[in-house]
């Protein structure tokens, strides 16, 4: 039982770290995109990834199976579409409105829940959905300017992040965690890649700033965190994992105002607050109230 309850503590412990390294992306993939092409970026930092990530893996790959395969198959494909458009995205819209509207995840994680897991949300869950759709709300009218194309995008990115959520809640617990992020990571480097060639433009050069971006962005945002998630993911819940890895957009807020002088609203802040309510909401559970016992 202590056992158990050591590896839970360290599982929350290995998402939290997560959030905070995918929080630093945000500032490396906007600094990165205003002069490099957004899909060309995607892909070199997929293809790198998955190249360290095979390095990694490879005295594993015998264990590989079908079953695994098809797995890491599907959660590759909800990552590139999260990942195409958080990178898209973040050329029209701030980073730290960017990060809030991302975490609106939690107000589809539940519908994305039943639809692959054919389990009904808590009363507690559909609770959260709404205080967390009202900071959302407050957060794309008060973060300066009113709603751009780059909200709707980053909107998308929720939902491609929520289902990226429920399938890691899943296949992490089980298939192998190196092997299954080999194959995610992999299938993000194809599809990224074939995007880029069809509608990309061929960078004219790279500087020594943009290749450190990349192999941070390789190695550091995307190697490391997606690790440490799946570790975790194998022993905390779905809503919860989900709850914990939505502070990467109070850490990427917080980044944001630090390192890019991002100007946060009152309203802003108050819907920023509602959406870390909404997450604590969704975790709550009342006590049920024992039965008087008598004669």
């Amino acid at each position: 039982m202590q056992q158990k309850k050591s590896m839970h503590t360290l599982a929350v412990v290995a998402l939290f770290i997560s959030a905070l390294f995918w929080a630093t992306g945000y500032l490396f993939v906007k600094q990165t995109i205003e002069e490099f092409s957004p899909l060309y970026l995607l892909a070199f930092r997929y293809l790198l990834a998955a190249f360290f990530m095979l390095l990694i893996a490879l005295p594993r790959l015998k264990q590989m199976s079908k079953g695994l395969l098809k797995s890491g198959i599907w959660m590759g494909t909800a990552l590139f579409f999260e990942f195409l458009t958080y990178t898209l995205g973040l050329q029209y819209t701030t980073a730290s409105r960017a990060s809030f509207i991302v975490a609106a995840y939690i107000i589809i994680l539940p519908l994305v829940y039943f639809l692959v897991r054919r389990k009904l949300p808590k009363r507690q869950e559909i609770l959260a959905a709404a205080v967390c759709m009202g900071g959302i709300a407050l957060i794309v009218t008060g973060g300066g300017g009113s709603v751009n194309k780059g909200d709707l995008i980053m909107f998308l990115c929720a939902v491609s992040y929520a289902f990226h959520i429920v399938f890691g809640g899943k296949f992490a617990k089980e298939y192998d965690g190196i092997l299954l992020n080999l194959v995610q990571i992999g299938t993000t480097a194809v599809l990224a890649s074939i995007v880029a060639l069809l509608f990309g433009t061929w960078p004219a050069r790279v500087t020594m700033p943009q290749a450190g971006s990349i192999l941070y962005l390789a190695a550091v945002a995307t190697i490391l965190p997606y690790l440490l998630c799946l570790f975790g993911q194998k022993y905390v819940s779905t809503t919860t994992s989900g709850i914990v890895l939505s502070f990467e957009s109070v850490f990427a807020t917080l980044m944001s105002i630090l390192f890019m002088n991002d100007q946060i609203s009152l309203q802003f802040a108050l819907g920023g607050l509602l959406v870390i309510g909404a997450f604590f909401v969704s975790e709550w559970e009342p006590k049920k109230k024992q039965e008087p016992t008598g004669i």
